[in-house]
């Protein structure tokens, strides 16, 4: 071989070898296991309900859920809370962390914490927070958005109740405003982040079973459910309700969370297009109207007894979106309607009641 031919192989070698050495270093993401859906043949519901009378009963009375649709089922099934998670409007037990510095070690900063419902601004490296083995937790939530649509996510990440209170989050604390780093933010109370939410293992347009509690947490493996790997972090919220629109919270590329003392008030009661100050004829159409018509969702029920959040909702798209599924009440008979508003950011509003007399 002559010297021109050693020159070109030589540098070919060390590229082969690079290249190989380069290829091993890549890491595979290990898949993220997830919560086993809750024993039990579900079927789909009617079109008419999202949970049986029965199962909605048994969910309102004891946050579990009774698998099937069959209204004489007996066996109740639900995924047990997991180990350590704090109980309904408590927040857990510190472990120590509470005084973190001011600059973050072990890496850039991607997270602060601050506001005057925190005992001091504290700064987080991604390194810190994946450190935090015992507060780690994963879930498979389910999702509704605004068109509506329905869905489920994975999600594993540091528990969001264990990190506040890591992060020092004082006694009063009771609105919490999170941000990305191109400026969206969410808002949630604190009952929103510390109160049970649950998720739905049979989620959809027609009917929801399967409820399981499941905490927020601040992921960094997340995506569709099958698809989750490793992004930037991102909180994600369980529902109180099918119909409870919880991905606009999703906030992605979180960079702050801001903590507040000033409680963020109650959603404005909703109001109707008909008064109930006199008879009104059959087939009268009553509409809800309301300020804030497409960051809330109404509750109600035309039976006197009380709405909930298993209950009708009123207006399941965003107005931008599918307005024509925000369908009126026709009012056949004399009724006594009952109705909330309520989503995230602010408390639920007050119960409003409406007696309709109607001449048939």
């Amino acid at each position: 071989m002559n010297t021109a031919n050693k020159r070109s192989v030589i540098p070919l070698i060390i590229i082969i070898l690079l290249c190989g050495a380069a290829c091993s270093s890549v890491q595979t993401m290990p898949a993220l296991t997830v919560p086993e859906t809750p024993a039990g043949d579900v079927s789909e519901l009617g079109e008419s309900s999202v949970l049986t009378e029965k199962q909605a009963n048994t969910f309102r009375e004891t946050g579990e859920t009774i698998s099937g649709s069959d209204e004489t089922a007996a066996e109740v099934s639900v995924t047990p809370r997991p180990a350590g998670d704090s109980k309904q409007g408590e927040k857990p037990e510190g472990t120590g962390f509470a005084e973190t510095p001011a600059a973050a070690s072990s890496g850039p900063v991607i997270l602060t914490v601050s506001g005057e419902g925190t005992k001091g601004e504290t700064a987080w490296s991604f390194v810190q927070l994946e450190a935090m083995s015992d507060g780690y937790r994963e879930f498979v939530y389910s999702t509704t958005n605004n068109w509506p649509s329905f869905g489920q996510m994975e999600a594993g990440g540091v528990s969001l109740p264990y990190f506040l209170q890591q992060a020092g989050i004082k006694d009063n604390a009771v609105s919490f405003k999170f941000m990305s780093t191109d400026g969206y933010y969410a808002v949630l109370t604190y009952e929103q982040i510390f109160g049970t939410r649950y998720s739905f293992a049979n989620h959809g347009a027609f009917g929801s079973s399967g409820a399981f509690p499941v905490e927020p947490v601040i992921a960094w493996v997340w995506g569709d459910a099958g698809k989750a790997r490793r992004e930037n972090i991102r909180p994600f919220f369980g529902q109180s309700g099918p119909w409870e629109v919880n991905t606009a919270s999703f906030v992605k590329d979180l960079s702050k969370i801001e903590v507040s003392t000033v409680p963020a008030g109650s959603w404005a009661a909703p109001e109707v297009s008909v008064p109930d100050t006199g008879p009104v004829s059959a087939g009268t159409e009553l509409m809800f109207l309301h300020e804030n018509m497409d960051s809330v969702r109404i509750y109600y029920t035309q039976d006197g007894s009380e709405p909930d959040y298993l209950s009708s909702v009123y207006n399941p798209s965003a107005s931008y979106f599918q307005p024509q599924l925000n369908v009126p009440l026709t009012l056949t008979e004399s009724v006594t309607v009952k109705a909330f508003a309520a989503g995230f950011g602010k408390d639920k509003s007050q119960t409003v009641t409406f007696d309709y007399i109607v001449e048939q």
